[in-house]
């Protein structure tokens, strides 16, 4: 087991809206964008308190990550991106306990 807890930001309408604004449009269902999600490790977690303060930590991280991996031109990027933002554009799954089941080394690139 690992000392950390596990989010899943699941795209909302928002952020598919956003997609189909760009200069080249992507125009896929809310299905096919959640199709395979970045999961992401952030801070240990017990409670809904300590859950909260793990994602207000992440959060600005999650959100950039999200819009770069459909598009890199920052200048294309909402700009409100706080945290409000981030929860009406995701809908957040949180695990609690994550497990190792690899024997070879973590490697953090």
């Amino acid at each position: 087991m690992v000392n950390r807890g596990l989010v899943i930001a699941l795209a909302k309408e928002p952020f598919r809206e956003w997609l189909l604004s760009l200069p080249d449009p992507c125009d896929m269902s809310l299905e096919e964008i959640n199709e395979d999600r970045t999961a992401y490790l952030v801070p240990e977690f017990e409670d809904d308190k300590q859950r909260e303060k793990a994602i207000k930590k992440v959060f600005e991280m999650i959100f950039e990550d999200q819009l770069a991996d459909w598009w890199t031109r920052e200048e294309d990027w909402p700009q409100k991106r706080d945290l409000r933002a981030f929860r009406k554009w995701f809908d957040l799954r949180f695990h609690s306990v994550v497990e190792d089941l690899v024997d070879d080394v973590l490697v953090d690139e």
